[in-house]
């Protein structure tokens, strides 16, 4: 093994950079050039092939996509069209014969617009939220069932398509709502659908992290040196597994700006109907497309073992699942990290619903503040995220001590809120302006701690099971998405809108001091592990079956025999 890695050295040392290449010719080989030294010297240390330069394209590109459609059409188009079209279908609490006026002025003191949700009435707003809700659980219930089996033969690459193509037309066809006012629901009905096609597409995408870094040359480079049970070798994982988490977050934030000032430009000239908001989705829907379909050309699918004999596609999931959870002791620290995160994405999740509750009820924010509101943020993102990139890769900052960082910092929001509570103190989202404040001081830290989050669980994950336990990462980010809110509308109903900020602040400090006690070496060796011990009981029942096929077999000839003393 040492004569195969001073021979990998030597071969290294021998690729030499054209003397006369260019700057611009030095730029397109770091870009788009993969070294042909890689396929004779790294390649025979994998099954699998290299990661190629394509491959990072493509992953970038469907980050591009998929990440700004998730950051403008998901969390302010869709709900602001389904509120819309919710309240123009609404009726007045005292008579349901009466539509609702268009104004709120216009309401009778003392009465309020409900609007059906299922068997029970519901303001506009509450059913946009009871929307949420219901897409919650169908997410949690679509993904972990189906993306397990990714993890076997040739389908994780389809399957991401199959669902994000879904998605795109399930948002296309939203505009049918407003177009439409006898469906009305049909928006609601749809924006359940894309949450939880958007749900599965990014446990698959999320995927793409460790294995693109387990085969990227760099790391297979490191391997073959020093051996993949090495330090260097994981550290070398961490630095390429950032880039792609860091650079994906950040490519969609940067495309998040432009879809949004797209749409922004298409409401500010025309009168902004939950028509026109209907056709901004449209135009979403068309820029995930064309940015799959650069992924399409660009990608490629790796195999994966194929699915158990007997097993069926849709309890196979569900099934593997729970058979990994069982073994919680095993992995220990992964489980104690997602309690963690359960926590904190529970805490961004609804400080975002509750920072933007308050601009429109308190400071009457119109829907141009709230989207120049999301510009600021995602511009901020963008530029944040290379300077979080760059303090990991460069300084060794790692991604675990980035995210308690960055959770600290963040609770710093709801210190500053709370400075609201005191009647002279002139500041504390008392104006508009603090909202483009906090809307900067959020994009800084909201980007760091999503890749970061992705970078340090990718460590925890053993080989074979990485579709499967992103389900359960998203699920745990998901699954806690209405806890927050929950909690919050009982404080507002009984202390008052400002008093949630206490309670916000719990969900920043609380697992930021949970994650000081994660060891993500003992992470790592678990996972090792658990893979180790799983190979191992799959070679005993390879035994035990081939041991059960030569008893059958002598049986056979045993039988065979008996009939021929017979004849």
């Amino acid at each position: 093994m040492d004569v195969d890695r001073k021979a990998v050295a030597q071969d290294m040392q021998e690729t030499v950079i054209p003397p006369t290449e260019s700057r611009y010719q030095r730029l397109r080989r770091r870009l788009f050039w993969d070294d042909p030294n890689d396929n004779v010297v790294l390649q025979p240390h994998m099954q699998e092939r290299l990661t190629k330069k394509s491959e990072l394209w493509a992953f970038f590109l469907f980050a591009f996509g998929f990440f700004s459609w998730s950051n403008t059409t998901a969390s302010i188009f869709q709900p602001l069209l389904v509120q819309q079209v919710a309240r123009h279908a609404s009726h007045l609490r005292s008579d349901l014969s009466i539509p609702c006026p268009s104004k709120d002025s216009d309401i009778p003191v003392g009465d309020k617009c409900i609007v059906h949700f299922g068997v029970v009435m519901v303001e506009p707003t509450s059913y946009a939220l009871l929307i949420n809700v219901v897409s919650v659980w169908c997410t949690i219930v679509v993904s972990l069932g189906s993306s397990a089996f990714a993890d076997h033969g040739r389908s994780s690459r389809k399957l991401m398509m199959v669902f994000c193509t879904l998605l795109a037309l399930t948002t296309a066809f939203m505009f049918v709502g407003p177009l439409k006012p006898e469906v009305w629901w049909i928006s609601g009905f749809l924006m359940v659908v894309g949450a939880i096609l958007q749900g599965a597409t990014l446990n698959f995408y999320d995927a793409h992290i460790p294995l693109l870094a387990r085969h990227h040359p760099d790391v297979v480079r490191v391997m073959a040196e020093k051996g993949d049970e090495s330090r260097e070798y994981a550290l070398e994982k961490v630095k390429i597994a950032t880039f792609l988490s860091g650079g994906a977050s950040a490519a969609g934030f940067v495309g998040g700006v432009l879809l949004t000032l797209l749409a922004a430009i298409i409401l500010i000239l025309t009168d902004a109907t939950a028509l026109i908001l209907g056709y901004c989705l449209v135009m979403t829907a068309i820029w995930v497309l064309a940015f799959m379909v650069a992924y399409y050309f660009l990608s490629h699918q790796r195999t994966f073992p194929p699915l158990p004999v007997g097993a069926s596609y849709l309890t196979f999931g569900f099934r593997r699942i729970g058979n990994t959870v069982r073994q919680v002791r095993r992995l220990k620290t992964m489980f104690y990290y997602l309690c963690a995160w359960f926590i904190l994405g529970d805490g961004l999740t609804t400080a975002t619903n509750m920072a933007i509750l308050i601009a429109q009820d308190q400071l009457q924010a119109s829907n141009d503040s709230l989207i120049i509101a999301a510009l600021i943020q995602y511009i901020t993102a963008a530029f944040s995220m290379w300077f979080w990139i760059w303090l990991q890769n460069t300084k060794g900052v790692q991604p675990l001590k980035v995210i308690i960082i960055n959770s600290c910092l963040f609770g710093l929001i709801p210190v500053y809120c709370l400075l609201g509570l005191i009647p002279s103190n002139p500041v504390g989202l008392k104006h508009t302006w603090e909202l483009y404040m906090l809307a900067a001081f959020f994009g800084t830290f909201i980007g760091a701690i999503h890749s970061s989050n992705r970078v340090v669980f990718s460590q925890f994950i053993p080989l074979g099971h990485e579709n499967e336990l992103y389900a359960v990462f998203e699920m745990a980010n998901v699954s806690s998405s209405w806890i927050g809110p929950l909690i919050c509308t009982a404080i507002i109903e009984h202390a008052g809108i400002r008093q949630t900020w206490w309670f916000l602040l719990t969900q920043f400090y609380v697992p930021a001091i949970m994650m000081v006690f994660v060891d993500v070496d003992l992470g790592q060796r678990e996972a090792i592990e658990f893979y180790k011990h799983e190979q191992e009981e799959k070679k005993h029942v390879r035994m035990a079956e081939k041991d059960m096929d030569v008893v059958t077999d002598s049986k056979l000839m045993d039988s065979e025999k008996d009939l021929a003393k017979d004849v």
